[in-house]
């Protein structure tokens, strides 16, 4: 079963594997300091350790819970990763491309707040910030 390990601010997904008699850890990907497993990184790690078993639902929930040297995340955060976790997933069950985007694009916009840590700003500045969104961006519309 893999799991995440992190080194300071940076990620990493390994695996226990039993190996001629021994164990031994096998690094499946460098993540980084994301807040969730890419699908490219998922199918790339799929492809390449067939026989490891992977819980993506528990790799992203303690990626989520951020490193052990930043500050304790409060539960509603987890919560917003959650459901990041399940947009992503619906958006590769979509039937239709608009709908998978605007899936994707939301779970996007949830790891951006995650990340900048929106429950430590202040409303006004929160407000500030959504009002200097691109307006170049592609708009979600679903027919």
């Amino acid at each position: 079963m893999a799991f995440v390990r992190w080194r300071g601010y940076s990620a990493q997904l390994l695996a226990s594997v039993y190996d001629h008699g021994r164990t031994r850890q096998v690094l499946l990907a460098n993540l980084g300091g994301a807040y969730y497993v890419h699908e490219g990184i998922q199918a790339q790690v799929a492809q390449e350790y067939p026989q490891i078993r992977v819980d993506w639902e528990a790799v992203n929930r303690a990626l989520a819970q951020g490193p052990p040297v930043a500050p304790a995340v409060p539960p509603e955060h987890l919560d917003w990763g959650m459901v990041e976790h399940y947009l992503r997933d619906w958006a590769r069950l979509a039937r239709f491309g608009s709908e998978a985007y605007c899936l994707q694009r939301a779970a996007d916009v949830l790891t951006s707040w995650r990340a900048q840590k929106p429950y430590k700003t202040d409303p006004e500045k929160a407000q500030t910030r959504h009002d200097q969104s691109s307006s170049a961006d592609k708009p979600c519309e679903i027919r």
